[in-house]
This record gives structure tokens, sequence and C-alpha cells, in this order.
């Protein structure tokens, strides 16, 4: 069980790091086409890790207190970890395409 904990744990912390990239992310291409194509990821994982924050939030009024303490301390920070992180990237993805696209 101690695995599955420290598995978990490691899971959060590499969610949280904002300078984490995705399997085959290259920050310096040269490529405008990477570079779409990143921002187009990150879009789309800003997009659905936010739906799931609100759907979570809107969820916990109607929760049990205690099942309401759990989700708000434990379910909502990773999430809102994860929105910060998408959007960090979708941010450098977006400056690197406008940089990539000038003549």
């Amino acid at each position: 069980m101690a695995s599955n904990r420290e598995e978990a744990a490691g899971a959060a912390w590499e969610g949280a790091d904002v300078e984490r990239l995705i399997l085959g992310e290259n920050p310096q291409t040269q490529s405008l086409e990477d570079a779409r194509h990143w921002a187009a990821v990150y879009r789309h994982l800003v997009v659905l890790e936010q739906h799931l924050f609100d759907v979570l939030a809107k969820m916990i009024p109607n929760m049990p207190g205690e099942a309401q303490r759990e989700a708000e301390q434990t379910n909502l920070p990773v999430i809102a970890s994860q929105v910060e992180r998408f959007r960090h990237r979708l941010d450098y993805w977006s400056n690197r395409q406008r940089e990539l696209e000038k003549p």
C-alpha cells in the first residue's frame, strides 16, 4: 500500500511542476507547426481540467461535511495545480508560436 501512496504523491508533485513537459514536447523547436500543435494540446488540457474543477466545485456543497472538507483539501488543490501548469505551458507555446510567426 505504501508504494501506491508514494506513486500518488509523486504524481501530484509532478502535476504541480509548471515546467514539466509532455513526452515529445521540445521547447526549443524552430517549427511553427510544432508550436501550433503544442498550443492546441495545452488549450485542450486547460479546458478539460478547468471543466473538472468547475464540476467538482459545484458538487462539493451537496456532499456530507467530511466529504466536502476532503474534496476541498485534496481534490480541488490538485486539479487547480494542473490548471495552473497547463495554462503556464499554453502561455509558453502561444508566445513561441507568435515568435515563430514573425517574418
